[in-house]
């Protein structure tokens, strides 16, 4: 293990490969999956979901998880997704949260059970009440869902906040988007919705696009702040939220937060009129035109010529 930790594979590989052979479980189940990795040996999926087996067979709870993923996904062998539930569930009921989640995520979605929402509600609330932050996100996502038939927005709404407060970025994210609009029954509140999505805007674009809206609108009927509303549009811009991009081709235009640049907007609005809902295509189309409407052709030609050369960053 110390040396797979600093990254020499091929002398981790060797060692856990005499582990396993003697029948250590736990070296069973990491040798499957560096197979499954090629790390220290060439990739090899097949051989990888036989030790994950031998792992299961020694009683190794992430043995059992590991082999009954590989078989409900068809990971080296042929997908067998009753197989695959039959070794989650063992591990689900020896106590592994990944497996409950992966078990509720079974019956909610039907893959090697009949889909059964009371069931899935009962495995991701014991991954949620395990302490599993991914377990609160999927439980409160279940509860908030119109169309999953568990619809219950007090219950979701509690579950959400402990996943964001577990610091779960995607519940973050979501309880942002939540404050924000009133939606699933929250009470609107601009200033929460900012500070939840701060705590995620780093990790995940969807919350520095909130930000760029809220900032960009004034948050709880406050005026606008053009330079806050400039910084998270530009970071959220950057990574290809469409809603972000026109909004930060609006504030060159009207030099909000930063020095009034047409050619800049006119960049912005020409990626933005291609990406996103049509409702954002069209805002973005009609700022192209103001902005176009205020540069020479060669100017126009510049800015056309760098929209067609960016990229947003991974």
């Amino acid at each position: 293990m110390i040396a797979r930790q600093r990254g020499d594979f091929p002398a981790a590989f060797s060692e856990m490969q005499k582990e396993a052979d003697a029948g250590a479980a736990d070296a069973q189940e990491m040798l499957g999956r560096m197979l499954l990795n090629g790390q220290g040996t060439p990739k090899d999926t097949a051989a990888a979901v036989q030790w994950f087996l031998k792992a299961a067979d020694n009683g190794l709870v992430d043995g059992m998880l590991s082999f009954g993923t590989a078989a409900l996904h068809g990971i080296g062998m042929q997908a067998d997704p009753g197989l695959g539930v039959q070794w989650i569930t063992r591990a689900a009921t020896a106590g592994s949260p990944p497996a409950m989640l992966a078990l509720g995520d079974c019956y909610q979605q039907g893959i090697g059970v009949p889909r059964n929402l009371i069931a899935a509600h009962d495995w991701l609330l014991k991954a949620a009440q395990s302490g599993s932050p991914d377990g609160m996100y999927q439980l409160a996502d279940l509860l908030l869902s119109p169309t999953a038939g568990a619809n219950d927005d007090a219950a979701g709404l509690k579950w959400l906040k402990a996943a964001a407060e577990a610091g779960q970025t995607v519940a973050q994210t979501r309880l942002a988007q939540d404050f924000a609009t009133g939606g699933n029954g929250a009470a609107r509140d601009d200033v929460a919705a900012a500070a939840w999505a701060q705590k995620a805007a780093f990790r995940d674009n969807q919350a520095s696009a909130l930000l760029c809206a809220l900032y960009a609108r004034g948050i709880n009927g406050q005026p606008p702040d053009g330079a806050l509303a400039f910084r998270w549009c530009s970071t959220a811009a950057d990574s290809g939220v469409a809603a972000a991009i026109v909004s930060l081709a609006r504030l060159y235009l009207d030099g909000t937060g930063t020095q009034r640049d047409a050619m800049s907007a006119l960049t912005w609005a020409s990626i933005g009129s291609t990406r996103g809902n049509p409702a954002e295509r069209q805002d973005a189309a009609r700022l192209r035109a103001t902005a176009a409407s205020l540069l020479s052709p060669a100017e126009q030609q510049i800015a056309q010529s760098r929209a067609n050369t960016w990229h947003p960053l991974p």
